[in-house]
């Protein structure tokens, strides 16, 4: 039988209602998070709080234990949060908890992110909190120090989901400004330091893929200090009905879409790199191109692109989605990072053919000349846009690969499925071993 259609709450900026049966045996959860997962304008935001749309859907009781950090959010979000958790407690944390607990971090030895969101209320609160829960969920190494020490009989997970020592060395490899190049390089150090110690403290390390884990080897053996051995692999995933075919909606031919935040400097990079080496390539042989790039914040350097012939930056917008049903290619030049690429996902989700680097398909997977098509090199990202333009079949097939490889490996519901899984053997274990 056919599942339901998930109901979509895009326009509320809320996650959608996950398509599961209640779990035989709910459980108790703690969630450690350095902001509130709402409103949903990262990508952590948006995995953090589907997962607590999920395990309400499954039965299990979530207690949300989240930085305040200003972001603004609507009586509709607040309720939903409310709704979806047994308790909800945000602390407040502004900048100067930010910088006090830098110093602190510091002196300890801590990365700059981690001391950045470090608040004493918050890890006192979950101490005292997890003699309600049955397991402990630190989302990313910001989080780590809550959870970080264990509790007697409890798993703990840290989310650290990509490795930061992994992403800070790429972003140092590929900064052209000399203040933020100093600033991560010194980041780098930290965290390298700190990934390399922090794991053995916990039940699992969430990661997404083999080469965060590979980095994570490394630094170990760097260190001097056992290899990580408690993995358990859990990316992110994606809405296959808000991203999904949009047969209303008319494909701009020789049409582009690059869609991500456009403050961070990953996107940025991938941006400013495609318009400057791959863009006069494509132009050259198709002056009718277009180039949109969606995405909120756009940092002065990407509102400066919109000035050039075929290019516009659109800043924030409402839905996303339409702009990528309106792609005739979609492009993921990411260059700088790691962990996986959510934008990558939803563009495959709405079947587009897409043109990526490798690092860009690193957490995901998808197979090259199947699901997508890879190219590192200006001259063959060109190359391969032009031929997609020029042989729609060609692009209609390797979208409808795309979508079908997301339907049956990259919904929210796979992956929290496996992590639920993961957690029960691990309170079983636990209880095993105890008794």
């Amino acid at each position: 039988m056919a599942s339901p259609p998930r109901t979509s709450s895009a326009a509320e900026n809320l996650p959608g209602k996950m398509q599961v049966e209640p779990a035989a045996e709910p459980f108790a959860i703690a969630i450690a998070y350095s902001r509130c997962p709402l409103p949903m304008t990262r990508a952590d935001q948006m995995t953090v709080a589907h997962l607590i749309s999920f395990l309400k859907a499954r039965g299990h009781a979530v207690d949300l234990y989240a930085l305040d950090t200003g972001e603004e959010i609507t009586g509709a979000q607040k309720d939903w949060l409310e709704t979806h958790c047994r308790r909800v407690t945000l602390f407040p944390h502004g900048l100067g908890h930010s910088l006090l607990g830098m110093v602190s971090g510091l002196v300890r030895g801590f990365p700059l992110q981690v001391g950045w969101f470090l608040n004493a209320a918050q890890k006192r609160a979950i101490e005292e909190g997890m003699v309600r829960a049955d397991i402990g969920y630190a989302y990313y190494i910001r989080s780590a120090e809550t959870l970080r020490r264990g509790f007697a009989g409890k798993p703990t997970y840290l989310a650290m989901q990509l490795s930061q020592s992994l992403n800070t060395r790429r972003m140092v490899e590929h900064y052209r400004n000399l203040k933020e190049k100093l600033l991560y390089s010194v980041e780098s150090r930290l965290v390298r330091g700190y990934e390399a110690r922090v794991w053995p403290d916990f039940t699992r390390t969430v990661l997404i893929g083999p080469q965060d884990v590979a980095e994570m080897a490394q630094i170990c053996r760097e260190k001097g200090l056992p290899e990580i051995d408690n993995v358990f692999y859990g990316p992110h995933g994606t809405d296959i009905s808000r991203f999904k075919p949009r047969g209303d909606v008319a494909v701009t031919p020789r049409s582009l879409v690059f869609n991500g935040v456009l403050r961070t400097y990953t996107n940025v990079h991938a941006i400013t790199w495609f318009v400057a080496n791959v863009w006069p390539l494509v132009r050259a042989k198709a002056p009718d191109a277009t180039l949109t790039v969606v995405g909120r914040d756009p940092r002065p350097e990407v509102v400066a692109l919109g000035e050039l012939d075929g290019v516009t930056v659109t800043g924030e917008v409402k839905e996303p989605a339409d702009y990528i049903a309106r792609a005739a290619v979609c492009i993921d030049p990411v260059q700088a990072g790691a962990g996986m690429q959510n934008k990558l996902v939803e563009f495959m989700a709405v079947a587009k053919p897409i043109v990526a680097t490798t690092v860009a398909n690193e957490g995901i997977n998808a197979s090259p000349g199947e699901h997508l098509v890879l190219a590192d090199d200006p001259h063959d990202m060109a190359v391969e846009i032009l031929d997609l333009f020029d042989k729609p079949e060609r692009a209609a097939k390797i979208g409808a690969a795309a979508r079908k490889f997301v339907q049956e490996s990259w919904t929210w519901e796979a992956h929290f499925l496996r992590l639920e899984a993961d957690m029960m053997e691990a309170m079983r274990a636990m209880a095993r071993e105890s008794s």
